[in-house]
């Protein structure tokens, strides 16, 4: 263990009366500031990356908190410092506050202090500046003043642009060549239903696309509202974009770093000592995160067949399901869930991940955040699903594969290219309707195929929760939209401008909702179809959601702006070209504009003859 520093503290207790303490800070260990001869404190501890910070140690930092629910704040009294106190004790002072009497302390997340806990100006009330383009009524999504669309429609100037997008497509591939060295671990890894993620994950993303859906997300709802309504990814999108168990045990454990430093450095046979440095840390463990290739290697060379499908896993899963922002490193909370390869199959991975998912969405939201993580194949493919307009060339498959792998997606240009593309995309979203939607790819009952996508409460990953409403979305299903009711608000919440100071907690209480599926789902009445278009809605629906949403993203000043003309032109090329090439002997673009007079009549003669031929047939 490292030498001890030892620093004066004030711990100021709600009723104004400080006390005195030392802060002991230990070198070379992300450990937890301990107060001396003062109250006795219970640590609390976090693993995930929340903000836009790409240091992982940032979120393993572990505060103290005192008992009994007191709010503190501890301040630097003694003018010593050192790196160690820096890394462990940013900023000249920080808040805690303590988990409930009977509590554990790994049941709530430590609060980041990046910004001031005061500036609630993110937070809007009905006392608050009501914006043009809405929402007039902020009830549905208070946390709309730290929003990025405000800021586009306020101020169209400071745009953002596009979003770097974090994803691993060369670990993916060397994983799907990965060469066993035990026999048997290949198919034990096939038996945990999570090997085929390595070969369905979309290598080539299109960053403006998905920057143009971010813009969209509300985290209030965790849906994306569309000029039209709400829509967002649910469970039955999961199952059959990555075909992952949606059903299953919730992931709810949470350890201390310190124990998930043990566990990772047990798993690679390796003491906890040799953990904190040496080879080991400069090999593997670096800021809180695992490398991915050390573990890997370290695997190949003990021969051990347990320890290489873990190892495998624990790899595949943090490359492809809970990516984060470090690039090349892998956050241990996920080798809680591996312990046993028998109980793998046993775990909801798909709800897992689209909480991890829908978390990463809600970070991004914020005006000061640039980057999204996150299994972003699963965000893309799901536009592809819904948004024929979209989409690129699609393979045929069988329909047990996940559909992911499906979508031929090239490779697009950056820069001042996509730039382009993403204010192309923005027009195109706030023109749809929707008539633009295919609103059940998958069939006509997605609800009745996959129970659990009707279920109403929070999903998780460790200590990661969110909400998951799929009520707001029922043309998803098949069925007329209603006026949704209110959707659950957590226990805390605090969503800035800045990413990285974002966090969300809920009790660990809510969990119990998961596990009785009958009480607590949206329900539907199968053996009817309530509309004949699933896009329908109820009347009174569209003025209620218009008053409390923000339906459009560019200001009205920039509507009409032909930037995404050329965007729509090459689309529709490309479509053309691919789809109906060899039925109107299309041979390439330039081939189709000479020729787009005829084709437009063709294709119009096509529709009318359509339309006529449904209306023909008896109802």
């Amino acid at each position: 263990m490292g030498k001890k520093k030892k620093k004066n503290v004030e711990i100021v207790h709600p009723d104004g009366n400080p006390t005195q303490g030392q802060l002991s800070l230990c070198r070379g260990i992300t450990s937890t500031p301990v107060l001396e001869d003062s109250v006795a404190w219970e640590p609390r501890w976090s693993d995930s990356v929340t903000g836009d910070d790409d240091d992982i140690d940032d979120d393993n930092e572990v505060g103290n908190v005192p008992p009994e629910g007191d709010v503190v704040v501890v301040k630097t009294i003694g003018v010593e410092t050192s790196s160690t106190a820096s890394s462990c004790f940013r900023g000249p002072s920080r808040r805690y506050i303590a988990a409930p009497s009977g509590e554990n302390g790994n049941d709530r997340r430590r609060r980041k202090k990046k910004t001031s806990r005061q500036d609630m100006s993110w937070f809007l009330t009905s006392d608050s500046e009501i914006c043009s383009g809405g929402p007039v009524i902020p009830d549905v999504i208070p946390s709309f003043g730290g929003h990025v669309a405000l800021a586009l429609w306020t101020s169209p100037e400071k745009d953002r642009g596009v979003l770097e997008c974090f994803h691993r497509p060369g670990k993916v591939e060397s994983l799907r060549r990965y060469q066993w060295s035990v026999e048997g671990s290949r198919e034990i890894v096939r038996d945990t239903r999570l090997s085929h993620l390595a070969g369905c994950m979309i290598h080539h993303l299109d960053v403006a696309l998905l920057s143009a859906f971010v813009e969209r997300w509300q985290p209030d709802t965790n849906t994306f509202h569309m000029p039209f309504g709400e829509m967002t990814i649910l469970l039955h999108d999961v199952h059959h974009i990555l075909r992952i168990p949606v059903e299953g045990v919730m992931m709810r454990d949470e350890a201390s770093a310190d124990i998930l430093k043990a566990d990772m450095s047990g798993l690679v046979r390796l003491s906890v000592d040799a953990s904190v440095g040496g080879e080991w840390k400069s090999k593997w463990f670096v800021n809180g995160g695992m490398h991915g290739d050390g573990v890997l290697v370290r695997a190949r060379e003990l021969q051990i067949e347990e320890v290489e499908v873990q190892c495998y896993l624990f790899v595949l899963l943090g490359s492809t399901l809970f990516v984060d922002k470090s690039r090349d490193r892998i956050r241990p909370a996920i080798n809680l869930f591996l312990k046993d390869h028998r109980s793998v199959a046993g775990y909801a991975w798909g709800a897992a991940a689209l909480a991890y998912l829908y978390r990463q969405l809600g970070v991004a939201t914020r005006v000061d955040s640039k980057s999204i993580c996150g299994c972003l194949t699963l965000l893309q493919a799901w536009i592809y699903e819904y948004f024929p307009l979209f989409r690129p060339s699609q393979l045929v498959q069988s329909a047990d594969a996940p559909r992911a792998s499906s979508w031929v997606c090239p490779r697009l240009s950056g820069g001042d290219d996509a730039r382009q593309r993403l204010l192309g995309y923005r027009h195109m979203l706030n023109e749809m309707s929707p008539d633009d939607v295919t609103w059940t790819p998958y069939g006509r009952f997605p609800g009745k195929e996959v129970p659990r996508s009707l279920f109403t409460g929070v999903i998780r990953f460790s200590d990661i929760a969110e909400v998951y409403d799929p009520g707001r979305c029922r043309r998803q299903f098949g069925y007329r939209q209603i006026v949704p009711r209110p959707t659950m608000v957590p226990g805390e919440h605090y969503r800035p401008t800045s990413g990285i100071s974002y966090s969300v907690f809920w009790s660990k209480s809510v969990d119990q909702l998961w596990d009785n599926l009958p009480g607590h789902s949206l329900h539907l009445d199968f053996d009817s179809f309530p509309c004949e278009l699933p896009s329908e809605v109820d009347e009174g629906y569209i003025d209620w959601y218009q008053t409390r949403s923000h339906p459009l993203i560019n200001h009205l000043s920039f509507k009409g702006k032909s930037l995404c003309r050329p965007v729509l032109l090459d689309k529709l090329c490309e479509q053309i070209v691919d789809r109906l090439g060899p039925v109107l002997k299309v041979r390439d673009r330039a081939h189709f504009v000479e020729h787009a007079a005829e084709y437009y009549q063709i294709l119009t003669t096509t529709h009318e003859l359509y339309d006529q031929y449904i209306g023909a047939q008896p109802r």
